[in-house]
């Protein structure tokens, strides 16, 4: 009896469930399963040349089967060459395509599908890169007997959206990836970075901003938008993210302000700059909103570790104190002070600090160490 339209329906939608979320695989394998009259089915990943396996998602496999198939049976698998020589897309029966004595003679056949009766096997090479192969196979037992044309068929309909389902999972993946590696980027940054919409509502926050939204700071959230306390600075900032959110990227959009903090001589630098299109994308930000970068920094001293000063620039532990508190503008003596040693001590550690840096003097040292990468990342 023929597949009707509705089970199809019902397998394609499960496909694409899946594609959006791995978790929904075994949903999709065993309504396959039902529907080709499997006792079991599995998506499996494999490597011929490393001859290793895991298992994507199966359905009715027992957890000890799968572990010993991916420990042992991977390299004693009688399809996995024959099924390596097909092209994507390519169906696969153990009835059709194996040399049926060879099959019941070898290790996999009677010591790995006889004993959880799984001896006919049918599925599809999804993808092939290289040694490495994913297939979508289905199982059933001797008395069930072999697979047979009307499963092909639903094979056939069937196989190509879960290539696709595939191919959309893995840029999803990819995205996924990306993403959290950009936000992992930002969140090591001394200064603070906030990813904005149009409206001014925080999408994200690194660390170092997250320390400045509180109002004593100048800037804080209030009902899920950005929020400063002078009511001036609060329309020049959405001034600068709405202009900044209609631009593009390398244009004469957004631009710098200064906002005022608690102490009166105290204020954070801001800078608000569009974000490009293909980030916006890869942020998940709907492209409509426009997405939006404030960059947030407070003017005064450096605070940068000593133990990584030392070894970027080869500088012992004294001197890289000493270079950590005259970062801090530090005068020498105050730095020697704080320290406990001697001003000469001082002096001679410093004079080894400028060899070794290569700066002729206490002002380019310290533009050197305010324009090096640790006065930018952030210290664990």
């Amino acid at each position: 009896m023929a597949v009707s339209e509705d089970v199809v329906l019902n397998l394609v939608g499960k496909v694409y469930d899946a594609a959006l979320d791995e978790q929904k695989w075994p949903f999709f394998l065993e309504a396959f399963a039902q529907a080709v009259g499997g006792s079991s089915a599995l998506l499996r990943s494999s490597d011929l040349h490393s001859k290793s396996a895991s298992f994507v998602a199966s359905v009715c496999y027992d957890s000890g089967w799968k572990e010993a198939y991916c420990n042992h049976f991977v390299k004693q698998d009688y399809f996995n060459p024959i099924i390596s020589q097909f092209t994507p897309g390519a169906i696969f029966t153990s009835d059709q395509h194996c040399d049926l004595t060879e099959l019941r003679k070898s290790e996999f056949y009677n010591d790995y599908l006889v004993p959880q009766d799984k001896v006919h096997v049918f599925g599809v090479l999804l993808h092939k890169e290289g040694n490495h192969s994913v297939v979508l196979g289905v199982q059933r037992g001797k008395r069930a007997g072999a697979f047979g044309e009307e499963q092909a068929q639903l094979m056939n309909v069937i196989a190509p959206h879960v290539i696709r389902a595939m191919q959309v999972h893995r840029r999803i993946t990819s995205i996924t990836v990306e993403k959290d590696w950009a936000l992992s980027a930002l969140d090591q940054l001394r200064m603070g970075v906030i990813l904005t919409n149009r409206s001014g509502k925080p999408l994200f926050v690194n660390r170092a901003a997250d320390q400045m939204l509180t109002k004593s700071q100048g800037i804080s959230v209030y009902h899920d938008k950005l929020l400063l306390n002078s009511t001036q600075e609060n329309a020049q900032l959405y001034r600068l993210v709405t202009d900044a959110a209609q631009g593009t990227p390398g244009a004469n959009s957004g631009g710098d302000m200064r906002i005022s903090m608690s102490s009166r001589f105290d204020f954070l630098h801001c800078l608000v700059m569009p974000v490009s299109m293909e980030l916006s994308a890869r942020l998940g930000v709907a492209l409509a909103s426009g997405c939006v970068a404030i960059f947030l920094s407070k003017p005064g001293s450096l605070q940068l570790p000593p133990k990584r000063l030392a070894i970027l620039y080869g500088l012992s532990p004294a001197e890289s104190r000493l270079a950590a508190k005259l970062a801090e503008f530090n005068s020498l003596e105050q730095a020697a002070y704080d320290l406990g040693i001697a001003l000469g001590t001082a002096r001679s550690q410093l004079a080894a600090v400028f060899a070794k840096t290569g700066a002729k003097g206490q002002a380019e040292l310290l533009m050197l160490l305010a324009t090096g990468t640790l006065a930018h990342c952030r210290d664990e």
